[in-house]
């Protein structure tokens, strides 16, 4: 898939609704911290994150989801580490519940070596599925305009699946499994990435969240595992203010060549409702919320775990 694709599917994401006037706008936003200790002796880190997002819905049928997160990441010595993406998927819905839509999303992504190269992607595609009251699944399949991971660029094929499942009013469970066939200069390769996420909320502003995802990424012979276990207070219990405040405790484990290496983290985060949404669920910079919505891109997705 090539870049002008991508143009023409950026302008059909902006062009398609304005046949509808919008009803209502829900979301959320995140700032957070992020402290993480990193072994082999590498230097620890202070990452600063802020993460927003949000579905805007037309009279038409059409929705238009939208999200956005830029992290930066300073260590204690060395350079600068940072994440920055950006997407929105179209979605039509039909009245009986399928729904199908387009996405387009940009990446860019600076690990300071930590995952090998820096890479900027660009990733476009359709969607299709179901989106019921108990049971939301979607396929995907599309491409990505990458930085290759060795020099010169790569096309990448991307597929997968996003499953959720919300059997109370306080319970979201939800997963995906999505895959990268990546044709580069050094010879084809593939990246796959999985994981499954669940938030609670206990009533009384108290709420729980956890995630977990793995990335293999034959390309540069890694193996990576990220984690995370939080909870959040809603603080218009005690102060009438429309924000959560969140903490979390993760972990990702990187398998490269030689000894593994571990980066543990304390997160925490202030989570402010937009537009109709409350500040139940897992906050936008945990390791849950990034298992329950993905990208459309097994390293990109994976990299938001990070910091």
């Amino acid at each position: 898939m090539k870049i002008t694709q991508g143009r023409v599917l950026a302008c059909a994401l902006l062009a398609v609704p304005g046949a509808g006037l919008a009803q209502d706008f829900e979301g959320s936003a995140t700032i957070g911290y992020d402290y993480s200790s990193v072994s082999n002796g590498r230097p620890d880190v202070n990452s600063y994150a802020m993460d927003g997002a949000g579905t805007l819905g037309f009279q038409n049928g059409f929705s238009l989801d939208l999200d956005g997160s830029f992290h930066h990441a300073n260590p204690d010595r060395g350079s600068n580490m940072g994440v920055f993406d950006a997407g929105g998927v179209l979605n039509y819905r039909f009245v009986t519940g399928p729904v199908v839509g387009a996405y387009l999303e940009y990446a860019s992504l600076d690990s300071n070596g930590l995952l090998g190269a820096d890479i900027n992607a660009t990733s476009y595609g359709l969607t299709g599925g179901y989106e019921g009251q108990l049971l939301q699944a979607k396929l995907f399949y599309g491409g990505t305009d990458a930085s290759a991971v060795v020099g010169a660029t790569s096309d990448w094929t991307d597929y997968g699946l996003t499953v959720a499942y919300t059997p109370t009013q306080n319970t979201t469970v939800a997963g995906y499994w999505m895959r990268s066939d990546i044709d580069a200069p050094f010879g084809n390769t593939d990246a796959t990435s999985f994981g499954v996420g669940a938030d609670y909320n206990f009533g009384n502003g108290f709420s729980g969240f956890g995630g977990i995802s793995r990335l293999n990424f034959d390309a540069l012979n890694i193996d990576a595992t990220s984690y995370g276990l939080g909870v959040g207070y809603d603080l218009n219990q005690v102060a009438r203010v429309p924000a959560q405040i969140s903490l979390e405790l993760a972990r990702t484990t990187i398998d490269p060549v030689g000894r593994n290496t571990d980066v543990d983290s304390i997160r925490l985060g202030v989570t402010i409702p937009l537009g109709a949404r409350n500040t139940a669920g897992a906050p936008l910079n945990s390791a849950a919320n990034n298992a329950m919505s993905p990208r459309h891109n097994a390293v990109s997705t994976f990299y938001d775990n990070l910091y």
